[in-house]
Parts: C-alpha cells; sequence; structure tokens
C-alpha cells in the first residue's frame, strides 16, 4: 500500500476516479505499488495491547515479480533474535491460487512446506500470515464500492478515499488467504492503500490493517511503497507492526535468490 500528491491535482484526480469501475481501482492500485524488484532490512514488532510483552525480529526480505509480471516470489532472511537467526521462507505464488510456502529451519537443517490450509496461520508468531506476506491479485477477487469518505489515516486525511469491497472467486483463495472478504480504503489521488479490513470464514470482522510512511520510491515510474504496517487482531488484541528501512527498488534481483537452495543457505 502506498501515498502523496499535491493538493491542487486532488479535484481533477478524484473525478476521475469516480469514473472507474471498482476493479479498474483495484488495478491501478496494483500498477502503483508494482516494481521489478525490491530488497528492503525489516522489523517485525508484536505484542499485546494492555499487557508488556512486545517482541522484536529482524529480517532482510527480497521480492521481484515473475516472468508473467503478475505473480510475484519473496525470499525472508531472518538475523535477530538468535534463536531464529538464519530461518528463511520462501513463497512462490502461482497462478492456480495455491501457493508454495517453504520454511528452512537451520537448527534442524530441514525445509519444511507450508500447506495452503495452513497458509492463513500466523508468520513468525505475528498477526500477519504467510498469505499476508504474498501479494493479492486482482483476478483473484470480485470487486465492489461501497462508499467514498476522506480517508482514515492522519497521514492522508486531507484525500477521498474510494472504499471497495473484495470477495474471493474460490473456495481455494479462501481456504489460502482465511478471509471471507476484505474492505480496502484506496486513495483516489494516486490509488494507493492505506486502510483495510479482514472478515474470517465466519463473516466476522477480525483483524484491522494500517499502511502509512508512504513514499516514492520510483519517481520515474511513479512507484509506491508503504514503510510501515500495523495490523492488529480484534478478537486476541495482539498487534504487529511492520517497518521497512533501507528499501532498495529496481536492482535487478537475480532469479537464483528464490530457490530452495538459496533458502538453506546459511551466512
Amino acid at each position: 500500500m502506498s501515498i502523496f500528491l499535491t493538493l491542487s491535482c486532488i479535484g481533477f484526480l478524484n473525478s476521475r476516479a469516480e469514473s472507474l469501475t471498482p476493479k479498474q481501482i483495484m488495478q491501478k492500485n496494483d500498477d502503483a505499488r508494482r516494481v521489478s524488484d525490491f530488497e528492503t532490512q525489516t522489523t517485525l514488532t508484536t505484542g499485546t495491547s494492555g499487557a508488556n510483552d512486545e517482541k522484536t525480529k529482524e529480517f532482510t526480505l527480497w521480492r521481484k515479480v515473475q516472468s508473467d509480471l503478475v505473480h510475484n516470489s519473496t525470499l525472508t532472511r531472518f538475523h535477530a533474535p538468535a534463536e531464529v537467526r538464519n530461518e528463511g521462507i520462501l513463497i512462490i505464488e502461482n497462478a492456480s491460487g495455491r501457493n508454495d510456502v517453504l520454511m528452512y529451519l537451520p537448527t534442524f537443517k530441514k525445509v519444511r512446506r507450508v500447506e495452503s490450509q495452513q497458509q492463513s496461520g500466523s508468520f513468525m508468531g505475528s498477526v500477519f500470515s504467510y498469505s499476508d506476506i504474498a501479494t493479492p491479485h486482482v483476478e483473484d477477487y470480485t470487486y465492489k464500492q461501497i462508499k467514498e469518505e476522506k480517508c482514515p489515516t492522519t497521514e492522508a486525511q486531507a484525500v477521498t478515499c474510494s472504499v471497495i469491497e473484495c470477495l474471493p472467486v474460490s473456495d481455494d483463495i479462501k481456504e489460502r488467504t482465511g478471509y471471507s472478504k476484505s474492505v480496502l480504503w484506496i486513495r483516489q489521488d494516486n490509488y494507493m492503500g492505506v486502510h483495510a479490513e479482514y472478515y474470517d470464514l465466519t463473516g466476522d470482522f477480525f483483524k484491522r490493517l494500517d499502511a502509512t510512511e508512504i513514499k516514492m520510491v520510483d519517481p520515474k515510474n511513479k512507484k509506491w511503497l508503504a514503510h510501515s504496517l500495523s495490523i492488529q487482531s480484534l478478537k486476541t488484541k495482539e498487534y504487529t507492526h511492520l517497518q521497512f528501512t533501507k528499501v532498495k527498488v529496481n536492482s535487478g534481483i537475480s532469479d537464483s535468490v528464490f530457490t530452495q537452495q538459496n533458502l538453506q543457505k546459511v551466512n
């Protein structure tokens, strides 16, 4: 999800956004955040509201668009704390909707496959799931615009958002994500998402996500990236904050990074 244009442009851009279908808005959202590849140092902070139990993990994340220009490959390599050092997770998105997720556990020198029905489970003890770390694809959902309103995050409060309901097109996608539907707040000036609400398979609202520190990372092609993501479970009161630093885009990451052989490398 991502951000910023001058206020003088907003009136024109809002009128243009109103003429788009919900699917066209989501296609523009997909385009606004798509770079060929990126690498970032990442801090994952988890805790429970009202409790003194906050924990932090640090890892490097690499992501690259595959040759079909739609699906992505993602590798995460953990550095700290010591008990997760060198653990890695490789996500290869597939057109079938059944992503390949492999986890390397250096203590056991073993690669474990995370099956599709398990990919809605917690990513490294966080409120994010494995499927959250992968990327959503426009064709995986049907869309309906619910309303327009001022964007809910402080960073974007001067901008109007299109509020879009997203329904998975198949039971496979529901199973993999663990969501019966999601509702997204998409900025009408640059088409970046700033807020999301997720509903579990019984239809209950159970997760809330905010995207901030949205910065242009590729000025030439007008591509954006949210450097801060905060998600909360309404059921457990747990929260997770994901912070990106030292972001590099379009650096030409090799396909060999996203292989099982590389996943098993230990620094």
